[in-house]
């Protein structure tokens, strides 16, 4: 399989996606997410025969990494969203009925 022959070699290099929530006025709410993942380098690409085969493995990477940022984006969101709604329910009375 070719993902072996490039993968930690010469033949493979480094992509970084990240990833943070942002209010309106560009302040940060969450700390940024990032994933790095390497993927085939262009010397990889040796002709049209294994063209689809590197670039599956690439598109394969590459998408499992944008779904980790993705991943541990929303969980920061919601554990705000947490911490929000808990701080909202202190100021609050429950009727007991």
């Amino acid at each position: 399989m070719l993902l072996e022959k490039w993968k930690g070699t010469d033949e493979s290099m480094k992509m970084r996606l990240r990833g943070t929530l942002h209010n309106e006025d560009e302040s940060e709410v969450t700390e940024v997410t990032t994933v790095e993942v390497e993927v085939p380098d262009f010397e990889a690409f040796t002709g049209s025969d294994t063209f689809g085969e590197v670039f599956d493995q690439y598109e394969q990477t590459a998408l499992e990494a944008r779904n980790g940022v993705m991943k541990a984006v929303t969980e920061k969101y919601l554990n705000e969203l947490a911490k929000k709604n808990t701080v909202r329910d202190r100021g609050t009375s429950r009727e007991s009925h």
